[in-house]
């Protein structure tokens, strides 16, 4: 092999490396998009937590027992809950992290059902991480107004690039609302969960 020929095919080469790094490279970028959060609610078993969207619908799983203690019991009229962190994998696999703090008309007995829970004290929270899937709320019909927050809060989403062909296809919402006006889930209700209290924070650097 001739020498110019040689370089020539060097030269190449590292031009496909490079163009294979950039393309590897925009496969794990991440993007972050604003999405509008009309409703916190908590299936009534305490076994998903579903936060409600304009674009998507994102239903947490695997929920801890202190979690689900708390909303399920008589704890939950006077906690606050707070979401951040929110994360979306390519394949609409959805993280984030939650605090869940007393409000402060919440009384003595409440503190102590608190620290039962697994509250730390002496700031009396609870924090934990969430994971679930993300639908699209595409045809959706508009919350009743019983259903939604006393004004909608806007969340920050970190998302791994979707504009590549390896995406997974975002799925229709499973949830169904039922002739009433109440949300339904696997067959079972949607029940709101501290409407004026939710408090989203701003997300980590």
């Amino acid at each position: 092999m001739r020498r110019t020929e040689f370089v020539k095919g060097t030269v190449s080469s590292l031009a496909l490396l490079s163009l294979h790094g950039c393309l590897t490279q925009k496969l794990y970028e991440k993007h972050e998009y604003e999405e509008t959060a009309l409703s916190f609610l908590v299936t009534e078993d305490g076994s998903k937590v579903v936060v409600v969207g304009e674009k998507h619908h994102y239903i947490f799983h695997d929920i801890t027992p202190s979690l689900k203690q708390i909303l399920t019991g008589p704890l939950r009229k006077v906690v606050a809950a707070s979401l951040s962190n929110f994360y979306v994998r390519r394949d609409n696999v959805v993280t984030g992290d939650y605090t869940i703090s007393l409000v402060p008309e919440a009384s003595d007995e409440d503190r102590r059902r608190a620290i039962d829970a697994g509250f730390v004290t002496p700031e009396l929270t609870l924090s934990g991480h969430l994971e679930g899937t993300r639908y699209s709320a595409e045809g959706f019909p508009p919350l009743a107004k019983t259903q939604e927050f006393t004004r909608p809060y806007v969340v920050s989403i970190r998302e791994q690039d979707s504009s590549s062909r390896l995406a997974g296809k975002i799925l229709l919402t499973p949830i169904t609302v039922a002739a009433d006006g109440i949300l339904i889930l696997g067959g079972v209700a949607l029940i709101l969960f501290v409407l004026a209290m939710f408090s989203p924070v701003p997300r980590a650097g």
